[in-house]
């Protein structure tokens, strides 16, 4: 597996603005972004960031990645040249090891780290068959951020042991019956002001 890590991430990187149009169209749909300058500017262009793991592909580009952790879940910004990719490591949906999610939540966690809600941990973790010596956590600030994006990027996201891979498929059908549930027309009563007759009403 750790051979075909690169050609992995490479492929990410050179389809990932194809797959970034058309989930635009799909609120629901997942994503990879390339070249994204609002997450740059908010981790400074990762001139300060901890880089996590140094690889390299076949063809010798050398790429970082950047990690974040929250519980189960990492959150991983892989850097070549001027290309960014974003990757969430074992996203709460049933069956599926690696999600590539919208450039909202993406941008939700750079921002989270451009304003101090993230601390380093210098440990070594095995993700993805990668050796990440130092990753990113959240504070309690940032842990109510990335709660939050969880929820949006995931519907009817459930953090609790039994329920916590939620099924794709299903999700997105509940979340289709309540859009449509939501746009039904819905019955207002005219509310009519009751004006005292004692008040006088100046005609202009």
């Amino acid at each position: 597996m750790r051979k075909f890590l690169p050609i992995i991430l490479i492929a990410i990187i050179y389809i990932a603005q194809p797959v970034r149009l058309s989930a635009q169209t799909n609120p629901l749909s997942s994503s990879v972004s390339t070249n994204d300058s609002t997450a740059k500017v908010y981790l400074n262009n990762f001139n300060s960031a901890h880089i996590g793991y140094y690889g390299s592909t076949q063809n010798c580009e050398p790429y970082n990645v950047y990690a974040f952790k929250y519980k189960r879940n990492w959150f991983l910004f892989v850097s070549s040249g001027e290309n960014l990719s974003f990757m969430h490591i074992n996203p709460p949906i049933k069956d599926k090891s690696i999600n590539y999610t919208s450039s909202y939540f993406e941008e939700g966690i750079a921002k989270s780290h451009s304003v101090g809600y993230t601390r380093l941990v210098k440990k070594k973790r095995d993700v993805v068959d990668m050796d990440i010596y130092g990753y990113y956590k959240f504070n309690r600030y940032g842990r109510k951020v990335i709660k939050g994006l969880l929820y949006l990027e995931y519907p009817f996201y459930n953090k609790g042991f039994f329920k916590w891979k939620i099924d794709e498929e299903k999700a997105k059908e509940i979340a289709a019956k309540k859009l449509e549930k939501e746009l039904e027309p819905l019955k207002i009563e005219t509310i009519k002001t009751k004006l005292n007759e004692n008040i006088p009403i100046e005609k202009k």
